[in-house]
């Protein structure tokens, strides 16, 4: 399988869990991002990365995971999360990849 291939599925297999997660009310995600980031854990750590550098990956996966479900919750118009005053939900999540907020 090429690298391509494989990244192509691994997006498609991210993609369809952030869909059901994003049908799950927020107290019920917990747990599942939980099992993503022990599944991505054992991954990394399975193709040669430290326990460190895995348990970084895999947090990174699951930080990944959840901007995908705030951007599909976005989409469908079902942000739950209330937005700062003056804030609209597109505008929280314009800032997710630097750690800044935009206004």
């Amino acid at each position: 399988m090429s690298v391509e291939t494989a990244l192509e599925q691994l997006l498609r297999l991210i993609h369809r869990r952030a869909m059901r997660l994003a049908a799950l009310p927020d107290d019920e995600r917990d747990l599942h991002y939980d099992l993503i980031r022990l599944s991505c854990c054992k991954a990394a750590e399975h193709i040669g990365q430290s326990p460190d550098d895995a348990a970084i990956t895999a947090n990174d996966m699951v930080e990944f995971v959840r901007a995908l479900v705030g951007i599909i919750e976005v989409g469908r118009g079902h942000d739950r999360r209330e937005a700062p005053i003056g804030r609209r939900p597109a505008q929280q999540l314009a800032g997710l990849g630097n750690g800044a907020a935009r206004t």
